[in-house]
């Protein structure tokens, strides 16, 4: 990874000094991405879901001079050592044991829908701590102390209520010279792209956030199915030659650009194979990927995709819901959700990026659990608290999250977030408490610590067909996960920094992004694929409605069938008609903020959705080739070797895949069942 350190050369000399400074997890000395790469969606976005280079991924690391040498503060006893943060996350509240309760609410059962607060809305929702924190400037200690604001009580507050010294007075005027020279550059990204300032003090911020309409889920279309030429339902054609035919290309030339484009012939560079057995030396969860009519092909990572693709998509597309017929050629909903993610894989799509993507390289983990590469550790939770409660919770707006810290990248829909814990503890209970040391060493400038845990809900990918955010069905495409971690706090009740503990040192989100709008209305990508061609086939599949052009007709989709390949029910395209909801209430136009949310508790969920999604949908067998077997793979589309053999799809996901992607292994009991009959 390339970074470059300001203000501070760090030598190898001073190497346990240099983690201590290394790891600063105040707001004003995070790493930010200075590649240069970041302003659009492109082969060297860092965000792209695939390989990049270093190059595309650097960073710059301010140091802090600020922070003690954490080798001269004394460990104390600890009283209750199932608290520290290398340990696994409690089940219990923390504050049951050490704090003083903000907020504490008990999380859904084991085996319950984690994410029904999000799953079970029909408007924006947004629910802040304080309900005058947007039009009132009384002061939160004036108000009745209750859960959510008792926090700001005389007797957890006496940091602002003491008198001050002239000491603590000039202290405290340094700091302010010193955070207003120091900004958080990805804060002020936001600030610039929505015109108005984040709001960072803790009591003001909503503990829960749902964005509606929420966005479709669909496919990452994965390199090594050969993207959208992969034959998603047996016996039709795929996406690409369905394209290619109606509009009157070439289809195998056309096909071609797409594999060479972002499938399999994407990967010449990459290992030949004939079989799984020719990648098994490889450490990064590749499988042999063969194009039909082909004896060899690469080996590549089964994550790789245009997840960077979809997932903005899908924030601002409308969903596909009925089939459309042009040309005599029929599209399916999945098929037009195909070519718009395509589009957008090739098109100028403007981003705002904020993070900074761990590429791999050397990282290890220190006594406390904490990762010491910079790019792993961050995003910072301090920032990840602000932009999601901001976003989602008051400016009705959601993002896209790479929801896995490691090296793998997974963009996933953001579509809510809900918080559950919040427990105030001085500098001296945190740092006792959660690291055994007798002083708080990672913010020099905190003045108290608040202890979070918080549910982020995302979208997870599937090949099941249909309008699925107009049908429900999208709750069962919404998992999520629980993050934990410290907010550090300055004297005024803002936040201004953070740290990961327990199981969130590992499994954090990486990075989040959006894209600022649509792409140019007149976009042809480089393989030749028409924005207008994929619209004007959009617009119809949503209203359900005909066409004077072309010969569109709006047969209507199997809404939401499950076009998997594992099962013996998966529907041929266009073989039954069904009736099918007209227009969606998937995404708007405009670009991915809501209009006219409403404040609601987040108790109004009333109706538990069907926990997660049926896996049995996200792997078409009609796409791969088993060269272990003499399964004769698809004609026209390409054919992924071995992907159900010995190394099958979901082994190939790498070690984080479970802990982030799909979020809790704790909560996915149900899901892990497929496995006994696949």
């Amino acid at each position: 990874m390339v970074y470059t350190p300001r203000r501070y050369f760090i030598p190898a000399a001073v190497a346990l000094v240099a983690v201590q400074q290394a790891s600063a997890t105040s707001l004003y000395y995070d790493p930010v991405t200075d590649s240069g790469t970041t302003d659009e969606i492109s082969s060297k976005f860092p965000a792209r879901g695939a390989e990049v280079s270093d190059q595309d991924c650097s960073f710059t690391v301010e140091v802090d001079p600020t922070l003690p040498d954490i080798t001269t503060i004394s460990t104390v006893t600890v009283n209750y050592t199932e608290l520290l943060a290398n340990t696994t996350a409690p089940t219990e509240a923390v504050s049951t044991l050490v704090g003083t309760v903000v907020l504490c609410e008990s999380t859904p059962a084991s085996g319950a829908d984690q994410d029904s607060y999000a799953t079970t809305t029909t408007t924006s929702t947004s629910t802040s701590t304080t309900s005058t924190s947007q039009t009132s400037t009384t002061s939160s200690s004036e108000e009745e102390p209750n859960c959510a604001t008792g926090w700001e009580d005389q007797s957890s507050r006496k940091l602002r209520h003491t008198p001050m010294s002239g000491r603590r007075l000039q202290e405290k005027m340094e700091q302010k010279r010193k955070l207003e020279s120091n900004s958080n550059k990805d804060i002020a990204k936001l600030e610039a792209y929505f015109g108005s300032s984040m709001e960072t003090t803790l009591a003001n911020l909503p503990t829960v956030g749902v964005h509606t309409p929420s966005p479709w889920p669909g496919p990452y279309w994965p390199t090594y199915q050969d993207s959208i030429n992969v034959i998603w339902s047996p016996g039709e054609p795929s996406a690409a030659e369905k394209y290619a035919t109606a509009f009157g290309l070439d289809v195998t030339d056309f096909m071609d650009k797409v594999s060479k484009d972002n499938g399999i012939d994407s990967m010449s560079s990459h290992t030949v194979c004939s079989s799984d057995t020719d990648c098994s030396s490889l450490t990064d969860g590749s499988s042999c990927a063969i194009r039909t009519g082909q004896s060899s092909g690469y080996c590549i990572p089964t994550w790789y995709g245009i997840c960077h693709a979809w997932t903005p998509a899908a924030m601002l597309e409308e969903e596909p819901n009925c089939a459309v017929t042009y040309n005599g050629v029929t599209f399916q909903p999945l098929d037009i959700k195909a070519l718009i993610s395509d589009v957008y894989d090739g098109a100028t799509v403007t981003t705002v990026f904020t993070g900074t993507r761990y590429n791999g390289g050397t990282d290890s983990e220190d006594e406390y659990g904490r990762h010491t590469n910079d790019a792993y550790r961050d995003l910072n939770p301090a920032y990840f608290h602000i932009a999601a409660t901001n976003m989602i919770g008051m400016l009705n707006a959601t993002f896209i999250a790479d929801v896995t810290a490691g090296s793998e990248v997974w963009n996933q829909p953001v579509r809510g977030y809900k918080v559950y814990e919040q427990t105030e503890m001085t500098l001296e209970e945190a740092a006792q408490t959660f690291y055994g040391l007798e002083e708080y060493p990672f913010n020099a400038a905190a003045k108290s610590i608040v202890y979070c845990k918080t549910r982020l809900s995302w979208i997870f990918e599937t090949y099941t067909d249909g309008g699925l955010v107009s049908s429900g069905q999208v709750d069962s495409y919404t998992t999520g996960a629980y993050y934990y971690y410290l907010l550090e706090m300055d004297d005024s009740g803002k936040i201004i920094g953070g740290e990961w503990v327990y199981d969130s040192d590992d499994d954090h989100p990486d990075f989040i992004w959006f894209p600022k709008a649509k792409p140019s209305a007149d976009t042809v990508t480089s393989i030749g694929l028409s924005y207008a061609d994929v619209t004007m086939l959009l617009e119809k599949s949503v209203a359900c409605d005909g066409s004077s052009s072309g010969s569109v007709s709006a047969a209507s989709s199997t809404s939401g069938s499950e076009s998997s390949p594992l099962s013996n029910s998966a529907s041929t395209a266009g073989s039954t008609a069904f009736s099918s909801l007209p227009g969606s209430a998937s995404a708007g136009s405009a670009p991915f903020t809501s209009s006219g949310g409403s404040n609601t508790d987040e108790n109004a969920a009333t109706v538990a959705p069907v926990t997660e999604g049926p896996f049995a949908t996200d792997a078409p067998v009609s796409t791969v080739t088993n060269t272990d077997t003499t399964t004769a793979p698809s004609s026209a589309t390409a054919a992924p070797s071995s992907n159900q053999g010995s190394n099958n799809y979901w082994n190939n996901q790498g070690n984080n895949y479970w802990n982030g992607h799909w979020g809790d292994n704790s909560n996915q009991n149900g899901q892990h069942s497929w496995f006994n009959w696949w």
